[in-house]
């Protein structure tokens, strides 16, 4: 999506999550207030050319999910959901890439998490298929957090001098 489009819908976006989400007043300003904080923080540059604030959407649309499912539990997961995306760009940012794959993995599992309860409670999972269900998003969730987790580690960090003269 064009940043220029991107800024503005995700405001609208998080005004209408924050305001029609089903779930306790508070939830959903509490919801509204992390999904600003990461609209700022890839409004007012601090990030640069930060990829994090292209998550907002997905990330907005899963807390509403979560608030029409009634996964309370999970809300309250996901409310780290946002902070650790500007987290983990701020840590890989600075070059620090065992704290960047600790977020990482923290955030991933977050999601999955959050995604499984979804999933479960919004088709009333039970028995043999929610226990299909979990192992399936355990299995897949371990291997692409472990991968990912070693990605960032392997990969060599590039101080501000070397990025200058980088072409690409």
């Amino acid at each position: 999506m064009n940043r220029a489009l991107l800024y503005p819908v995700s405001l609208i976006l998080i005004v209408l999550v924050a305001g029609f989400t089903p779930v306790a007043p508070w939830l959903r300003a509490a919801g509204g207030a992390v999904l600003f904080t990461l609209w700022l923080y890839g409004l007012l540059g601090a990030a640069g050319d930060s990829r994090s604030v292209g998550y907002l959407p997905g990330h907005a649309l899963l807390f509403l999910g979560l608030g029409l499912v009634g996964a309370k539990a999970a809300l309250w997961a996901w409310l780290a959901v946002p902070l650790l995306t500007v987290a983990l760009d701020l840590a890989l940012r600075a070059g620090q890439r065992f704290l960047g794959a600790s977020i990482y993995v923290i955030l991933w599992l977050d999601l999955f998490a959050s995604v499984h309860q979804l999933v479960a409670l919004g088709r009333g999972l039970t028995g043999p298929a929610l226990w299909a269900w979990s192992t399936g998003v355990g299995v897949f969730a371990a291997l692409f957090v472990g991968l990912g987790a070693l990605r960032i580690v392997r990969t060599p960090t590039l101080t501000k001098n070397e990025t200058k003269g980088r072409a690409d």
